[in-house]
């Protein structure tokens, strides 16, 4: 089975094809947000090295956010087009569960964290059992504060991985808790690992409507938040 996956949920844009027991090809671009004009070239590049066409294609997954407003609209839009042109299943998972993915086997709360915007961040908590991602707490927009609070109860080492800037990062080592920071690398959502997430669905066939796919915003945009403060003050 040949899985094309793509998550553009974050600046990196990220295209793979994987089977059930290999990981065929996989690039990332992570830089200037350019969903727009590098995701269909990069998954027509990727397909044509691995010679593979589309009706080689038997799945397709699409990471439904949170994250970037645009890019979540990109990826979604090109992805539903290419699942009800060639009548193949879709699929869908949030990029902080692709984040998680990412630090398989890791100990302790894997905590994945991606900005939105005003202070604030998509967060979600995450433990690995028995090779199994199990989410404690699904995606919410919280401030470093709160993440700090909320991660107090469990008392265990936290894996923090994600758009996190330093200066948050140090708002939640001040309070006390065992922190550690992921490198670099796995700071993105990687479209191998979205795939790899939800195999289990993929291969007992729990694929979705693509026509009733949407994003997961969470919030509302930074257009909508301006607007909503500019009528205010109107109306006021």
């Amino acid at each position: 089975m040949n899985i094309l996956c793509a998550d553009t949920s974050t600046n990196n844009c990220s295209v793979a094809v994987i089977t059930e027991n290999t990981m065929l090809g996989e690039m990332d671009i992570n830089f200037d947000l350019q969903h727009s004009v590098l995701l269909m070239p990069m998954i027509e590049e990727l397909m044509a090295r691995l010679k593979l066409s589309p009706k080689d294609i038997d799945a397709l997954c699409v990471s439904k956010g949170p994250g970037s407003f645009t890019g979540l609209r990109i990826g979604m839009a090109a992805l539903k087009g290419m699942a009800l042109a060639l009548g193949k299943p879709m699929y869908s998972s949030t990029s902080l569960e692709t984040l998680a993915f990412g630090a398989f086997g890791a100990k302790g709360i894997v905590c994945p964290m991606l900005d939105a915007l005003r202070g604030a961040y998509y967060a979600a908590f995450y433990r690995f059992e028995d090779g199994r991602l199990i989410a404690i707490m699904q995606p919410e927009v919280l401030t470093p504060e709160e993440i700090a609070e909320r991660l107090k109860d469990f008392n265990e080492e936290v894996l923090v991985m994600g758009e996190l800037k330093a200066k948050d990062l140090e708002v939640l080592t001040s309070k006390g808790l065992k922190v550690v920071k992921a490198p670099p690398a796995m700071d993105i959502p990687k479209a191998s690992n979205l795939g790899y997430c939800m195999l289990d669905r993929i291969i007992s066939g729990e694929s979705e409507n693509p026509d009733e796919l949407v994003p997961l915003y969470i919030r509302k945009s930074q257009a909508e938040h301006e607007y909503e403060k500019k009528r205010g003050r109107l109306n006021g």
